[in-house]
């Protein structure tokens, strides 16, 4: 509305930290006014008015002080007489009492599995348990079960001092945050199998090992943020026991275990107590987030959180965040809170998580998580992209930017890929597999291993995933969150699925062309520090072109990309612009190529 301006401060919290105290300033100049008031809704609803406080020059002067209690979903607006008119105007969106968590706002990400990363040294690994080691670091991994019926119980020998000695590649590729999967002890080279949580594995290295990545990170500017599993453990744990592989007396021995009572159970049809696994995964074995030791064990003074914080890592990424009860997060939250007031807390949801069919409520708590991984965003825009689906991404794009707080906008990681799916050149290569309205973009025809195993793609196949997920890449970079790059996605690693997608990263051996083109946008990202945090508005969705612009009060983009296999013409956009990046774009004749994306100011 012409002529009116408002800002709001949040000034303080109380000692419990249930709720904060609002200031509201508003200035107008709109001739004469009367009967402002602010009205609020949300977990409460509010409206208050606002007096007059005094004049600055042409403008009118209001200020009032609100208390509301700490929540990321508010709604706000204000209503004033002016000119004999009731006016009302927009709405805008409040999270009250969100941490001042900028570091990760549009911060570009790495995610690494530390296990096919990089390895420091040349000790050779130790032989344990059902693991097997690689001799190669370029041979395949083991996709399926091993001779004895073990999953993913192949190991390269990556480590924690390998992530450390690359740091500066890292440094050049433009990450600000290095996230890692687990690094707890457990069977498994994915570590999401806990089998002694309070154990580096020593594969990865030590305590101290963490502890100096996060220093050197530091240095360089880098945050690290840890994956953490709460909601289940290994069968194969000193908790379970279900091998024998510990010394201690695991759940699966019987009640007499100090572990029993960590673990949900529930009779069967013969009155039989049995255990709860996680989608049915016997491996994974559900832990009693009601039970108190689990807490104390999980976040308690001196617990799991406080040893991984005292290492110095800045954030936490909670795995499957949305089957842990409010209660357990907001108490993870405080945990974190102590360690880190600015730590961030990125949970694994694959839901619009203020949507979510659970009623849960952690993400508009604003006691518990801060964002979340954008799975139904990004899946969206991979259909989009490869087959012209406009509403799913529509459909995202407005619950994004309409429902969720900008606090939590900026922080959603956006992703080439992650552990849980397709590469990102396989997925956008039109290599056969991919069901063509499945659940995801990267679902699979047929999911067993022996197919993963014989995907490889063509060259000619790859030069076109390799187009494609150029093109998905340069909408993400302009697109607010987080841009996280699975490791090796910058370089062209390739995988059908899971866990076809978690070879060893290819040093020596890198597609150097996407290398480059990956530098490229990341440094026009980080050029343009207004996106970090700027505005954005869907202008267009159609078959062809998705337009968008970013805008903050001082700098704009318009960012044009064409999905499509033809040329567009974009003059009606680009005519009086200036080019700031672009991707097989003619712009002589304001013509997008296939698959090709400008942007402009």
């Amino acid at each position: 509305m012409e002529g009116f301006y408002h800002t709001l401060e949040q000034t303080g919290r109380d000692s419990e930290e249930r709720t904060c105290k609002i200031t509201v300033k508003i200035s107008m100049t709109l001739g004469f006014i009367e009967n402002v008031r602010f009205f609020v809704w949300g977990i409460v609803n509010r409206e208050i008015a606002i007096p007059f406080v005094g004049k600055n020059g042409e403008y009118a002067c209001f200020k009032a002080e609100v208390i509301l209690p700490i929540y990321n979903l508010y709604r706000y607006g204000f209503k004033f007489y002016a000119e004999y008119q009731e006016k009302t105007t927009e709405l805008y969106k409040l999270a009250v009492g969100f941490p001042d968590i900028s570091w990760s706002d549009g911060a570009v990400m790495c995610q690494i599995h530390p296990d096919r990363f990089a390895k420091a040294g040349k000790e050779a690994l130790i032989p344990m348990g059902t693991r097997s080691i690689h001799r190669d670091w370029n041979e395949e991994p083991l996709v399926g079960p091993d001779t004895n019926g073990n999953w993913c119980s192949d190991f390269y020998g990556g480590n924690l001092k390998g992530i450390e000695e690359h740091l500066p590649y890292l440094k050049r590729l433009g990450v600000d945050i290095i996230y890692l999967m687990p690094l707890s002890m457990s069977s498994t080279n994915h570590h999401y199998d806990s089998g002694d949580m309070y154990q580096m594995d020593p594969y990865l290295g030590t305590w101290e090992d963490l502890k100096s990545l996060c220093n050197a990170a530091h240095e360089k500017g880098m945050h690290v943020i840890v994956d953490v599993v709460y909601n289940h453990v290994g069968r194969d744990s000193k908790y379970f026991n279900a091998l024998g592989t510990y010394d201690s007396v695991g759940a699966s021995q019987g009640e007499g275990s100090p572990y029993f009572p960590w673990f949900e159970t529930y009779r069967d049809g013969n009155g039989e107590i049995q255990f709860r696994h996680w989608w049915g995964v016997t491996d994974l074995v559900v832990c009693d987030k009601n039970n108190k030791e689990w807490q104390e064990y999980v976040y308690g003074k001196g617990g799991h959180i406080d040893r991984l914080f005292a290492c110095g890592i800045d954030g936490l990424r909670i795995d499957v965040a949305d089957e842990l009860p409010d209660f357990f997060l907001e108490e993870i939250n405080k945990a974190v809170v102590r360690n880190k007031p600015d730590g961030l807390i990125l949970g694994e949801v694959w839901v619009n998580g203020l949507k979510n069919p659970f009623g849960k409520t952690y993400l508009s708590s604003g006691k518990s998580l801060h964002t979340q991984m954008d799975y139904f965003f990004c899946s969206a825009l991979m259909d989009y992209i490869k087959y012209g689906d406009v509403d799913p991404l529509r459909i995202a794009s407005d619950q994004i930017l309409y429902d969720f707080p900008d606090e939590v906008v900026h922080k959603l990681m956006n992703f080439s890929s992650t552990h849980d799916m397709a590469r990102a050149i396989n997925n956008f290569s039109s290599a056969p597999g991919f069901k063509r309205n499945g659940d995801w973009s990267w679902s699979l025809e047929d999911e067993s291993a022996e197919w993963q195993r014989s995907q490889v793609l063509t060259r000619e196949q790859y030069k076109y995933g390799k187009e494609v997920e150029k093109l998905y890449l340069f909408i993400l970079a302009f697109w607010p969150g987080i841009l996280s790059i699975f490791y090796g996605d910058e370089v062209g690693i390739q995988g059908a699925g899971n866990v076809a997608n978690r070879k060893s990263y290819p040093w020596g051996r890198r597609d150097k062309d996407l290398l480059k083109y990956v530098k490229y946008i990341i440094r026009i990202r980080k050029k343009n520090q207004f996106l970090r945090n700027a505005g954005t508005k869907v202008l267009s969705i159609t078959p062809e072109l998705f337009v968008f612009e970013r805008k903050s009060d001082t700098d704009q983009v318009l960012v044009v990309a064409n999905r499509s296999e033809y040329e567009q013409d974009i003059t009606h956009y680009a005519a009086t612009k200036e080019v700031i990046a672009a991707y097989r774009y003619k712009a002589d004749f304001c013509v997008l190529r296939a698959h090709g994306a400008v942007a402009l100011v």
